[in-house]
Order: structure tokens, then sequence, then C-alpha cells
């Protein structure tokens, strides 16, 4: 029989691809740079004193290549304790200065210390407290028991990302007041003070904690009740029903500071008044069908998915890691056409099953598509999307573009 933990994993689990889908949108402030918690071998638990270590990624020599992904958010959010977890941070700001949230990390790291208890107290006092300041501002604030030993996390979003200096005036502001709070000391703020020339601090994602087999619980508000803390679907479902807020006020300038620069807030001004508005492929579903758009065909084996073993037909590989990404982001340029060889047979019966296949495995993977191409000949499109595809347009580039062919052909060749 299941225990209650190992439910509540599987429900996280099962959720995690629209937690990723969430965090995607509303947390990912850059893309080239992560925080990961790696479990140590035993010689570096001895050596470091503990059971893992956190560390930034990718390696420096790897950004631009390897990036967050929904992906790699779907792999943190379904983490299980007995299987490998893969719990990541997030960094607090963008390339360009902005912030789409801030947090509070309100530390409890030793339960066996003998204030502990009084410690613990203290943190839910003052975390609540906050919690119900933020909803007092018109802010819809995520409290999370992270840990289940009365650490806590608190996060709060914004409806568009706001300029760095601001949002850690904000939150540096409340956490100043820690004392007036009960807490027993400051807690650590989420952005850390801006700098131009550094990547920021990131903060552990919600979910299953990286050292205690706890997943994250939210605080429903209802603290009359003998438990007011949602754990499971209900957790999710508050979580993916928060109502981003109102951008943070300017920041008092005893905040700013050389490190504050004007291009860096000329670029961040710029970048809130350029900002692409255009709404995602959910949101666009949401609202009303599609129209007449540009059609781009994308291949399955090779570009969504690795090539299967065994039957072509009826086998699928696992997705590409930034397969969904891409996916998403096509969706709201162009009508999506999935074109591939393996519905090339006469036979009706099975190009049907086959197609019917093809569409569970997308909608497995919450790709979006538009249509699984059955019919004869090449179907008309803007754009072919293949991985053994080859470009040549001697129209544009004359010469050179025959070429460049023949050397994509050596290589597939």
């Amino acid at each position: 029989m299941a225990t209650k933990h190992e439910i509540i994993g599987e429900e996280w689990h099962d959720r995690a691809a629209e937690l990723a889908e969430w965090a995607m949108q509303h947390l990912v402030n850059r893309k080239d740079v992560w925080g990961q918690y790696t479990v140590l071998t035993p010689a570096e638990r001895r050596r470091e004193g503990k059971s893992y270590k956190a560390v930034t990624l990718p390696r420096v020599e790897m950004r631009g290549h390897d990036m967050v992904t929904i992906d790699k958010l779907t792999r943190h959010f379904g983490s299980r304790h007995h299987r490998k977890p893969q719990i990541i941070g997030l960094h607090t700001t963008s390339k360009e200065g902005l912030c789409k949230w801030f947090g509070i990390d309100i530390d409890m790291h030793d339960d066996t210390k003998t204030d502990a208890d009084d410690h613990a107290r203290r943190n839910l006092n003052g975390a609540v407290a906050w919690w119900k300041e933020l909803q007092s501002r018109g802010y819809d604030p995520l409290l999370f028991d992270t840990n289940g030993q009365g650490g806590y996390h608190l996060w709060v979003l914004f409806s568009e990302p706001a300029p760095a200096l601001d949002v850690y005036a904000m939150v540096k502001d409340m956490a100043e007041r820690w004392a007036v709070n009960g807490l027993s000391e400051e807690p650590e703020t989420f952005p850390k003070q801006p700098k131009d020339d550094s990547i920021g601090a990131w903060f552990r994602l919600p979910g299953l904690h990286h050292t205690n087999y706890h997943y994250a619980t939210v605080w429903s508000g209802d603290d009359w009740m003998e438990d007011p803390w949602l754990s499971g679907n209900a957790a999710i479902d508050v979580i993916l029903g928060c109502m981003p807020g109102p951008p943070p006020p300017k920041a008092d300038p005893k905040y700013s500071g050389d490190h504050r620069s004007r291009v860096t807030l000329r670029t961040a001004e710029r970048v809130l008044e350029e900002e692409d508005t255009t709404p995602t492929a959910a949101q666009r579903k949401r609202r009303f069908e599609r129209t007449s758009r540009p059609k781009v065909c994308v291949d399955l084996d090779g570009v969504l998915c690795q090539r299967a073993q065994g039957s072509r037909r009826t086998s699928f590989g696992t997705p590409f890691d930034g397969a969904l990404d891409f996916m998403i982001e096509l969706a709201t340029k162009a009508e999506i056409i999935i074109y591939t060889a393996r519905l090339t047979t006469d036979d009706a019966a099975e190009k049907l099953e086959t197609k019917n296949l093809i569409e569970a495995w997308l909608k497995q993977y919450r790709m979006p598509f538009d249509e699984v191409y059955t019919g004869t000949g090449k179907p008309l499109a803007v754009a072919f999307v293949d991985d053994r595809g080859v470009t040549c347009r001697p129209e544009d580039n004359g010469v050179a573009a025959f070429t460049s062919a023949m050397q994509s052909i050596e290589k597939l060749l």
C-alpha cells in the first residue's frame, strides 16, 4: 500500500507538465543558466559534511548551448524521492535587468538544536505575517512549507517583468522588518542587490525538497483550520491559479548605487515598452479558433523524438530536450502539420492506426499541432523542419547555395 508521501509524489509527477508550462511563463527570467542540486559521492559527503552540493549550470563554455527547457522543468516537478530527483532553481533576473518575481527564504536547516521549536514557530509567524501584508497590498503570494521542519519560501509574481532594482527594494524593505515580524534572523531575499556584471542568484523551485522526503505544501490562508496547509493536487491547484500582481513601486534612492548604471536602466525601460505581448498557444486556444496562418511541416523521428528501436511504425523514441519548447513557440507563429514517412503506406487501415498512434504520442507529451498529414504528395507549407532536409536557395544566395547544399548532403551521406 502506497504511503502518503508516495501518493503526493505521484500527484506532483502526474501534473509536472502543467507546472513546467506555468513556470516557463511566470518564473523563468533567463534560460541560459539555472541552479541544480547534485548528490555527492560518499567521499565528498565525508569531506563536505553534507549529502549534496548546489551548482550553477551549465559550465561557462556550454552557456548558450544547454538551456532551461520545459523538459528540465518537468523533470524537476516530477521528481520522486527514490528515483534520482533532479531538483533545480531559477535565476531571479533577466539579462536586461528585469524580474518576473521575488522570493523570501526563511531558513530552518537544523531542527535538532535546543531552540528549534521556538525558531520554527517564529519562522511560521513571520512568514504568515508577510503573506497577509502582501495580500492586503493586492498581491496573491504563494507561501510554501519547503522542508517540513520550519523552513518557508514566499513567492510573489508580477504581471509584467519589473526592473530588478525596484523588485530588490521592495523585498529588501520587507525583509529588514524581520525583527518586527518576530523572526530570529533576517531571511535571505531574491533578487539580491542587482549588479550589472553578475548573473545573480537562483532560488529553488517548489516541489520535492533536495534533502528531506518532503513535498512543498501551500498555505491556504485558513489559519482557523487544524491543518491549513494544502498538499498534492490541492497545492498544485493553488500554484497554477496564482494571479500575478502589479509591478513594485519605484525604488527609494537609498537603494540605488554605483551598481545601477544608466545603460542598464535605459535597457530595462526599453524592454518593458517593447515587450512582446503575443499570447501563448494555450492562451490563444482558449480565446478563439485559429484563422488562416502560415503552415509549417515538422518531421517526427530525428526532430521531435529519437529514432525508435523495433517497429518504426508503432514504436516511438523519447522526446528530445527542447522539442516541446520549440513546438509551443512555433504554435504561436504558424499552423503545425506533422509530416512523417511513417504514413507513406497505401493500406488505409494501417495509415489510420499509425495516425492515431502519432496523435496520441503528441498529446501525451503536450506538443501542440494542427494536423497529422495523411494525404498524397507533399503538403503546401512555407517551411519544412526535417533532420535530413537540405536548404538550397540559389535565388537568394547565388552559386554558393549549391556549395552549401552539397556540404550538407555529404554530411548526411
